[in-house]
């Protein structure tokens, strides 16, 4: 919405000598807050409550869920390092170890940085255990690694 990516300013006339432009301004504002206050939690809400602006309730928002650049930063280090070490380990299936996996990979979308498919299908084949080294030879093998959908994989 314009009104969450512009903001809007409160003209300083009274309303009765605002023009076409400025009404529609203040009503495509006012829809904005509704939408925002319609989904936020209780919790969200009490922090926006006090707020006229829809682009300044939109922001207090979206520093609560990402924080500042700086904390989405360190996040995305954070998660960027958790990609890069994680290894199935010996007392874990599959299926629990894609879904740490699929934790990282979703957290680092929720916050901008998009991991393709042949680079999560590749850090996969990598991190299995040894009992699976025969599956993964075979794979890399009859497979164009690049071309294989996480899914099929798991």
């Amino acid at each position: 919405m314009v009104s969450i990516e512009n903001g809007w300013a409160r003209p300083t006339t009274a309303i009765g000598e605002w023009t076409t432009t400025q009404k529609e301004a203040a009503s495509f504002n006012s829809k904005a807050m509704n939408a925002i206050f319609n989904v936020v939690s209780m919790e969200e809400f009490k922090r926006i409550s006090n707020v006229e602006i829809a682009h300044t309730a939109w922001n207090i928002l979206q520093t609560m869920h990402e924080g500042t650049k700086a904390v989405k930063i360190n996040k995305l280090q954070q998660l960027t390092s958790r990609f890069e070490s994680i290894r199935m380990s010996e007392d874990e299936c599959l299926d629990e170890f894609y879904v740490k996996l699929n934790d990282i990979v979703n957290s680092a979308f929720n916050l901008g940085e998009v991991y393709d498919q042949p680079k999560i299908v590749r850090k996969i084949l990598r991190s299995l255990i040894e009992d699976f080294r025969p599956k993964v030879a075979v794979i890399t093998k009859s497979k164009d690694v690049d071309s294989i959908p996480v899914d099929e994989l798991v």
